[in-house]
């Protein structure tokens, strides 16, 4: 099997930033009179500064998601967990469970799951957000192969 590498999505947040972005710009040129002869921001408005927190907290997500940069690779015989600081590697031998969340509505194409792992060395059990990453789908089904041999 060769390595399975899956990135942590960024679309959502992308999505936020853009969203917020446009929508203070629109509230900027509806409010500041734009179409009179001179342009005048209104600061004294709160919808601007919320606006403005929202863009600098969504900024700021995306930038530590960036410089994070998570991955989970998928070889043979273990599951790497790393990102931008480091990698943990965790051998099947090692995972006692593998337990994976129900799918609560049939409709959705890509339901909310998540993926407990239940290691050795370790009380409480490891949490994956498939949706998090990208092809949250197939990494299901690659936990599923690795729930799959019989370990007792």
């Amino acid at each position: 099997m060769e390595d399975k590498i899956y990135k942590y999505r960024m679309d959502f947040y992308y999505q936020s930033l853009v969203i917020y972005f446009v929508f203070f710009v629109l509230y900027a040129v509806i409010r500041g009179n734009f179409f009179e002869e001179k342009f005048q921001l209104v600061f004294n408005d709160p919808i601007i500064y919320i606006l403005m927190l929202f863009i600098a907290v969504f900024l700021v997500i995306v930038i530590v998601n960036i410089v994070r940069a998570r991955q989970i690779i998928l070889k043979n015989d273990r599951v790497v967990l790393k990102n931008r600081f480091g990698s943990r590697e965790i051998f099947h031998d090692e995972i006692l469970h593998v337990k994976i969340g129900r799918k609560r509505r049939r409709s959705e194409e890509n339901p909310f799951r998540i993926i407990k792992l239940k290691l050795k060395k370790r009380k409480k059990w490891l949490r994956i957000r498939a949706n998090d990453f990208e092809r949250g789908g197939e990494l299901i089904k690659e936990f599923l192969k690795i729930k799959q041999p019989s370990r007792t």
